[in-house]
């Protein structure tokens, strides 16, 4: 595969993930690590993303649209392996992401659930459920991301206590733990986290091992991650060193 061509599909996994890690993609493509530092330099200098320790992230997430319209087999098997983690009658906090979308559309129509979600395209996955209690936590929204935040979104937050919570990241790391690109975001989903009992995060393989700038939650905080095969055994033995419970 010619260089051009490797980093326009690195481009579109950054697209898709908002991160890469270098020896997933050195595994993918049949080249050493060293070529694929290479091209992740080639590519921040034009602005496609930032270098961090591992890997690279995309200078800015994606479109919601955009990113729910790629992955979606693999999104759908995420989503399949959360909902088991879930009991009738709980209180979930799900958080915006396309892949926390997945989950929300593959929960049963007849499992009674309160779910509370600042993520309006997941307001309106579960909207009309009638075994289902739905909570919208209001505030600005983010036209890209699909996240409500803001003063509103937090005040309604602090007034709720959540069994489970599902935490959408867009980088997650055995030793920086979950984080987010963008600082308002974070901060509704650390106010989340805060009101939780429990906190999963489903992941394709392409977030773990990379981090954004704004720190969400300690890697001790993560109780269960669901993931896919592909994900390096150093790097998952790392997870399970932190406690968390690991499904892929």
């Amino acid at each position: 595969m010619l260089t051009d061509q490797r980093q326009t599909q690195i481009r579109a996994e950054l697209a898709s993930h908002g991160s890469v890690v270098a020896s997933t993609l050195a595994a993918r493509f049949g080249v050493s690590e060293d070529t694929i530092r290479r091209d992740l330099r080639d590519l921040a200098k034009t602005g496609a993303c930032s270098r961090v320790y591992g890997g690279a992230i995309a200078a800015k997430s994606a479109p919601l649209a955009q990113r729910s319209a790629l992955a979606r087999a693999e999104k759908a098997a995420l989503a399949l392996a959360a909902i088991r983690l879930i009991r009738p009658h709980q209180t979930l906090f799900i958080d915006a992401g396309s892949t926390n979308l997945a989950i929300a559309m593959a929960l049963p129509p007849d499992l009674p659930l309160t779910v509370a979600t600042n993520a309006l395209a997941i307001a309106q996955a579960l909207a009309g459920r009638s075994n289902l209690t739905l909570i919208l936590l209001g505030g600005t929204l983010d036209p890209d991301s699909g996240a409500c935040t803001g003063a509103a979104t937090l005040s309604t937050i602090a007034t709720l206590c959540a069994d489970l919570f599902f935490l959408g990241t867009c980088g997650l790391d055995p030793v920086r733990g979950a984080t987010a690109f963008d600082e308002a975001e974070a901060e509704v989903k650390r106010a989340m986290a805060a009101n939780s009992a429990s906190m999963a995060v489903a992941a394709t393989a392409g977030k773990l091992g990379t981090h954004a700038p704004h720190r969400v939650a300690p890697p001790a905080a993560i109780g269960h991650l669901i993931t896919r095969p592909g994900v390096p055994d150093e790097l998952l033995d790392a997870f399970r060193a932190t406690g968390c419970r690991l499904y892929c």
